[in-house]
């Protein structure tokens, strides 16, 4: 329904609610089990269909995640900076109907000491969503 100052009224707010509700259940499976990970930081597209995420298991594992509805982005690649910048590409897995694309900082990318590292997704030469940050020690 639009009303005389051309808005859709009630209808935009629906919209704002259904779009941040679908972002929070994007999000609430990596908080959940018992508090086994805490996000760092994150961030989800205005449709709500997909989120990028750095996460930190109890057990002291960083990640870099991005949850999504669909396969939108096939093999994404996951940058990461303090001083030396390096990437590795994944290919997303299938989890309770959504698609995941994981990585590990450790292991995967140097420590370069304390401070704050940049975490940036890329499929191909489009960045997925603005960049993310962690810090160590």
């Amino acid at each position: 329904m639009l009303y005389s100052d051309g808005s859709k009224g009630v209808n935009m707010g629906r919209k704002t609610i259904v779009a941040a509700l679908v972002a929070v259940t994007l999000l609430v499976p990596m908080v959940a089990p018992a508090g086994a990970a805490t996000v760092l930081d994150s961030y989800c597209s205005s449709s709500g269909d997909y989120c990028t995420l750095v996460v930190k298991k109890d057990s002291g594992v960083i990640a870099f995640k991005i949850r999504a509805f669909a396969n939108y982005f096939g093999r994404a690649q996951a940058c990461v900076r303090k001083e030396t910048l390096v990437c590795h590409q994944r290919r997303p897995q299938r989890e309770n109907g959504l698609f995941i694309w994981s990585i590990r900082w450790q292991g995967n990318y140097p420590k370069e000491g304390p401070g704050r590292y940049t975490v940036t997704w890329r499929d191909g030469a489009l960045r997925i969503g603005p960049r993310l940050y962690f810090r160590r020690g």
